[in-house]
């Protein structure tokens, strides 16, 4: 297995390793990533598992930009088996809120250059939908502030 050490270093990303990457073109980064956790806590019962039930299908997740170009994390969630509940569940990672398409700290750039900046620009920079935007920009104001309005 090739060592990807810079560039695990360059994501930072907690308890990830990369696996590989592949300049998709001169916009374009795919990086693909595992989790190195042992272990994960079932939602259910709150229990520590380590048994590993599968794999997910791989998601692709948007980051922050390396060396210029827009970079997706290619990444397969695992899913554990709890022993106590009997229940399988997907992994939670600390970079990624579930159900978003997204890492953590791109929502926060995406919301930080929307405080900025005009939505259809950061949306055209980012090669984002304007309602993506939008979303993030919401999501992140009301996480700040629960009541705060909106720019529009």
């Amino acid at each position: 297995m090739a060592d990807y050490q810079l560039l695990a270093e360059l994501l930072d990303l907690p308890h990830v390793q990369v696996a590989g990457y592949q300049i998709l073109n001169s916009e374009r980064i795919e990086v693909c990533i595992e989790s190195r956790l042992d272990a994960a806590v079932c939602p259910t019962c709150q229990r520590v598992s380590a048994q590993i039930h599968d794999t997910a299908e791989p998601q692709t997740l948007r980051d922050l930009a390396i060396w210029g170009r827009q970079c997706w994390l290619r990444y397969a969630p695992r899913r554990f088996a709890c022993v106590t509940c009997q229940r399988t569940f997907t992994e939670r990672v600390a970079w990624r809120e579930p159900g978003f398409a997204y890492t953590l700290r791109y929502a926060q750039h995406v919301y930080t250059r929307a405080q900025h900046a005009d939505i259809a620009q950061v949306a055209l920079d980012e090669g984002l939908s304007q309602d993506t935007v939008r979303g993030i920009f919401e999501r992140w104001a009301k996480k700040r502030s629960p009541n705060a309005a909106t720019r529009w």
